[in-house]
């Protein structure tokens, strides 16, 4: 797989977990995690498979985050396993009115026996 083609993988899924996050999907979150995927929150206890992971993010939905947004900086990889390393970005309403928070994050991902990507490790500070 080359650098490019790996890159638009990864461009894509990013638009995929943003899009289920920003529709209040949290099942759709979950189902991007590979059967052994882990989120590992800043500050928080890790989630831990796809019950622990949709449980997490619905959480973050319904305290009101939204407009969510990763940003891809880099990746590498090969055709089985890829890292990405980047931004993300959220808004809630709070006292004062709207607030942005972001920060970094990295994404493993794991190629599937179905050729897709999941998943397996996903950490933001």
């Amino acid at each position: 797989m080359t650098l490019q083609a790996l890159q638009t993988a990864v461009a894509d899924l990013n638009q995929r977990w943003d899009a289920a996050f920003n529709r209040g999907d949290a099942a759709a979150l979950a189902a991007l995690y590979d059967e052994q995927g882990a989120v590992l929150p800043a500050g928080g206890n890790a989630a831990l498979g796809a019950a622990q992971i949709e449980a997490l993010f619905a959480g973050a939905i319904d305290q009101g985050l939204h407009n969510h947004r990763i940003e891809l900086h880099a990746v590498i990889g090969d055709s089985e396993v890829a890292t990405q390393r980047g931004r993300w970005s959220a808004q809630a309403n709070g006292e004062g009115g709207l607030q942005t928070f972001s920060g970094h994050l990295t994404m493993v991902y794991r190629r599937q026996p179905d050729r897709s990507w999941r998943l397996i490790t996903h950490i933001w500070n």
